[in-house]
């Protein structure tokens, strides 16, 4: 029996014909796609499903995938009124000494749920932040996270790794030794990973010329080759730059067809040609700080044949994890840097956070909408003022759509958002993240850096 049918909207299918039908139908049965088509056809093959979605007036298109974004990062985004070097110091303070399993929970519930209302199906998720200051001194904090993300329901890949050395790192007035973290780490992959919509990957922080502990670095990168090696999980990095990704190559041995690198600004040739080599993914945030300090050159790895994704970088501190306003920034970006409107057409940045991403994060059952994929699927609404005319459906969605054009929300067959009603409790949810957001702002010592500054009146904050 069909468990799900959605029809009458503009369907997107993202498949390998790219097909889109403009009055379309997908069934579902058993959390998998049963039939793609028009909707006379799917319905006429479909008759009485346990539940209808009626997406007339909607495109009906596969769920979007965010390849990158930061745990914590939800309940400290309105800190440091724009001072990035203030903020980035709060954040190695707040995610080793003032953030308890309550403070992961309650984020990892509410930037799923603002990825959900998003139309974000699978989210990554860094177990931490600022300069690679992870959270894995215990395993009460990654377990934490998944407990929030389970709340919402969608997918989840949360990156564990190394804090830099020197060791120990100090957290919650503790030493933890870098064979802690390692410890840590393979108890969540061994309870966490595969579990449900959970997955996990490992992460390296990226060489910054620490001479004095090469060897230390070499070795750790290794560990988290074999760790991923031994579950079958991904391997990432975040914020490389100018040079960096060829020593992560050459030098470290750390790139392969399962690595997915973030940000990759001012990139050598030499960066270029290992990314071409090992097969590694390239995640670009446009609307990072990353990507105002310097440039990720998107149009020339794609011509180079990298593949190319988008992330949102999480929400903080001054970002949200709308990957419709990331689509439109990432051609505007492209576009401006070479003064040329024609390139990343619409169609290309839609494949970014839908098909390309689900290759770089080997998920090959997302992205698209065709039988026998897994069934993570999404309506937004297409007849709202700034969505019309209506006309030319992909065009419309990545230069004119928002997140909060998202209507229907389903994962695995499961509907988790329906006229944008969240399944989970909402209004539970934003109360606990307030309160952890007090807790940790008292706890810190740090709510001085949550009183806004505007700069009223500033060309230029000093």
């Amino acid at each position: 029996m069909t468990d799900l049918l959605i029809s009458g909207g503009t369907l997107i299918t993202m498949d390998a014909l790219r097909r889109v039908i403009p009055d379309g139908a997908v069934a579902v049965e058993n959390g998998r796609i049963a039939a793609v088509g028009p909707r006379a056809e799917v319905e006429a093959a479909h008759p009485n499903p346990a539940q209808r979605i009626d997406a007339t007036g909607r495109a009906i298109m596969p769920g979007l995938i965010d390849s990158h974004g930061h745990a914590g990062h939800g309940l400290v985004k309105t800190m440091g009124s724009g001072d990035s070097q203030t903020w980035f110091k709060a954040v190695g303070h707040i995610y080793t000494q003032a953030s308890p399993p309550a403070f992961w929970q309650a984020e990892a519930a509410l930037t799923a749920l603002e990825r959900l209302m998003f139309g974000i199906t699978t989210g990554v998720s860094v177990l931490g932040g600022g300069d690679c200051v992870m959270r894995v001194d215990d395993v009460a904090h990654g377990t934490a996270h998944a407990e929030g993300v389970a709340q919402v329901g969608i997918r989840d890949v949360m990156a564990v790794g190394y804090s830099r050395p020197p060791y120990p790192n100090n957290y919650d007035g503790r030493p933890v030794t870098a064979e802690r973290q390692l410890e840590v780490m393979r108890e969540l992959f061994a309870t966490l990973h595969n579990r449900g919509r959970q997955s996990l990957c490992t992460m390296m922080p990226v060489f910054r010329g620490d001479e004095a502990n090469r060897a230390l670095i070499t070795a750790q990168g290794q560990e988290m080759l074999a760790l991923s090696a031994g579950y079958g999980a991904l391997f990432h990095q975040d914020g490389h730059r100018a040079g960096s990704i060829a020593a992560a190559h050459e030098e470290f041995g750390l790139l392969w067809p399962g690595a997915f690198l973030s940000h990759c600004t001012d990139l050598t040739d030499a960066d270029i040609a290992a990314l071409v080599e090992t097969g590694a993914h390239v995640v670009h945030n446009p609307s990072a700080i990353a990507a105002v300090r310097g440039f990720c050159p998107v149009a020339r790895l794609l011509e180079a044949g990298v593949n190319v994704i988008l992330g949102s970088d999480g929400t903080a501190p001054d970002r949200s994890t709308d990957m419709f306003r990331h689509m439109f920034m990432a051609r505007r970006y492209a576009q401006r840097a070479a003064m040329d409107e024609k390139l990343l057409p619409p169609g290309r940045v839609l494949e970014m956070v839908t098909v390309d991403a689900a290759r770089a994060l080997g998920m090959p059952d997302l992205g698209a909408l065709a039988p026998g994929m897994a069934a993570d699927i999404i309506t937004v609404d297409l007849s709202a003022p700034h969505m019309v005319p209506a006309n030319m459906p992909v065009w419309r969605l990545v230069c004119f759509a928002s997140g909060s054009d998202v209507r229907d929300v389903v994962v695995a067959g499961e509907v988790l958002l329906r006229e944008r009603v969240p399944r989970a409790d909402a209004a539970a949810i934003l109360e606990t993240a307030d309160a952890q957001t007090s807790a940790m702002l008292a706890g810190s010592g740090l709510g001085h850096l949550a009183v806004e500054e505007p700069g009223w009146g500033l060309i230029r904050r000093a």
